[in-house]
């Protein structure tokens, strides 16, 4: 209509201004409520993702404070199917250091339905051993850093919690080889940190991906996780 009254020199200009601005109102209106729906079907994917998420068991050991605690492979593998089920993505980026020389994190959630929320996490570098002293590399330092923001964040965004196993329902870590859909994860991450699989089983002295003991797959998924964070952070130098 707007279109036919703009090709017609009766029409007052007057009149057609006041059709646009008119059209732009109602393309305002409409986009605002594309916006509303999106932010509402976010925060109720939200709230149902978060009352079916499990307590996420402690599986790893740290040495140094004989405790328990659930390492990033954990989360992922107990929490983010069902993160995916409900529509969500997650990514995090480094965005190098702040003025204290606490590792930026940046991160984003967003929804199937196109909303999305970002921010930034500033962790401090985990460089140092139990009694304060440096015990690894720039390089090691920085992997360390960013699984163990990774981890954190992505407990603090979904509100996901961490327990002991009371239950007895998970066994201890074994010699018996890991799951195919463990093998698959591992394969997943090898590919993504540029990881010849021929190395990899020389590496942890094994013939195949699949003869890997479960007692190694939270250290080899850590290792891996590291490996795909230093890429990342060795990408970013070369791309600035």
């Amino acid at each position: 209509m707007i279109e036919r009254i703009a090709m017609d020199p009766n029409i007052p200009i007057d009149r057609l201004e006041k059709m646009l601005a008119m059209k732009e109102r109602m393309e305002d209106r409409a986009r605002e409520d594309a916006e509303r729906q999106a932010r509402k079907a976010f925060f109720a994917a939200m709230s149902l993702c978060q009352k079916e998420l499990p307590v996420v068991i402690k599986r790893s050991r740290n040495t140094h404070t004989n405790s328990n605690y659930a390492d990033l492979a954990a989360i992922e593998e107990q929490a983010m199917p069902i993160i995916h089920d409900h529509g969500f993505a997650v990514s995090f980026q480094p965005d190098g250091y702040n003025d204290k020389g606490e590792l930026r994190i940046l991160w984003e959630v967003s929804h199937a339905e196109g909303h999305a929320r970002s921010g930034v996490g500033e962790i401090p570098v985990d460089a140092a051993g139990a009694q304060g002293k440096v015990n690894k590399t720039g390089t090691q330092a920085f992997g360390s850093t960013a699984t163990y923001g990774r981890r954190y964040l992505l407990c603090m965004i979904f509100n996901i919690s961490t327990g002991d196993d009371r239950d007895g329902n998970t066994p201890p870590p074994s010699n018996d080889p890991i799951t195919d859909k463990q093998a698959a994860k591992i394969r997943g991450l090898l590919d993504q940190g540029e990881v010849d699989i021929e190395k990899f089983c020389g590496r942890w002295e094994i013939n195949a991906i699949t003869d890997l003991p479960q007692r190694q797959y939270d250290e080899v998924v850590l290792s891996l996780n590291q490996r795909i964070a230093w890429l990342a952070n060795k990408k970013a130098e070369g791309a600035s």
